[in-house]
């Protein structure tokens, strides 16, 4: 099975019910961190458009293990001007060896990070 490159790829795909699930639960979940708020636009303002990725998900034995949509902002339609306002956290690596430091003092398991 290939992965969908687009939305109607996913559509069209024999996993088609099971892609329009993985959407649906990316959309909850960016609801339930608020990640964004639904407010009205300023005059003049184009909002950025967004799609959805698709990744399939294998196990250590090459089997799916399940189906991952991802939405995503369309940055290539940003405007030169709008480059200063766009916010993107990202940790400085003496933060993580910080982290990875105090965690292997107190005998910690870090199971997962997600630093993308």
């Amino acid at each position: 099975m290939a992965e969908p490159k687009n939305e109607r790829q996913a559509r069209a795909s024999s996993q088609a019910k099971e892609w329009l699930i993985a959407e649906e639960i990316e959309l909850k979940t960016i609801y339930k961190m608020g990640t964004f708020e639904i407010v009205d636009l300023p005059p003049g303002v184009i909002p950025l458009q967004s799609r959805f990725t698709y990744k399939i998900k294998r196990d250590c034995n090459g089997a799916i293990a399940k189906l991952k949509a991802r939405l995503v902002t369309r940055g290539d339609m940003q405007t030169e001007d709008e480059y200063s306002t766009t916010f993107a956290p990202t940790s400085r690596f003496t933060a993580i060896r910080t982290i990875i430091s105090i965690a292997t003092q107190e005998r910690m398991t870090l199971k997962h990070w997600d630093i993308t």
